[in-house]
């Protein structure tokens, strides 16, 4: 009896299933209304426009939808940046990663396979759009992906003192002094 009766049988004991252990929608009717990720913000009614907001990994737009959660989504990418300052320098490295078909239930950290993006803007967005439309990942995210991938690419060369910040612009009634 320890022995599967199919040879069929022992692969599919060893197939994929997301953190809770069940599909990814019924993980995203349990947790799209209270999560530790989520933030709400503008007010509490409906006439003052409240939204929510998440900041769970894998999200790449910061939305609190199904398409974008990478928590319950057994397919999700996202982007990580991370700062190391050294005397006067800043060296700022960015990654893509993506959900690996593995049961990692108990270690939710190495569920995700790390691609770092160091190369030259045409030659990473063209790595974005391979992992993800190419490769037939998660083509709805192609767009999301390369639009978070712009933003860390600007924040890294303002962060190296390559490029100047954004302007931000004032709202009206805003005096400049």
């Amino acid at each position: 009896p320890t022995r599967p009766r199919h040879p069929d049988d022992a692969t599919m004991a060893t197939t994929y299933t997301n953190h809770a252990g069940c599909p990814d929608s019924l993980a995203w009717m349990l947790v799209k209304k209270q999560n530790c990720f989520q933030q709400k913000r503008n007010g509490n009614t409906k006439r003052s426009g409240s939204i929510v907001l998440s900041a769970e990994p894998g999200n790449l737009k910061n939305m609190n939808s199904y398409k974008f959660s990478g928590l319950c989504n057994s397919k999700a990418v996202k982007m990580t940046v991370d700062e190391e300052t050294t005397d006067d320098k800043t060296k700022v490295t960015i990654s893509m990663g993506l959900k690996i078909k593995k049961n990692c239930s108990t270690k939710p950290s190495k569920s995700w396979s790390t691609i770092p993006l160091n190369k030259d803007f045409r030659r990473t967005a063209k790595c974005v759009v391979s992992q993800t439309e190419a490769q037939a990942y998660r083509t709805d995210l192609k767009d999301a992906a390369l639009a978070r991938w712009a933003a860390l690419h600007r924040f890294a060369k303002v962060k190296k003192g390559l490029a100047k910040p954004a302007v931000v612009k004032k709202g009206r009634g805003g005096k400049d002094e």
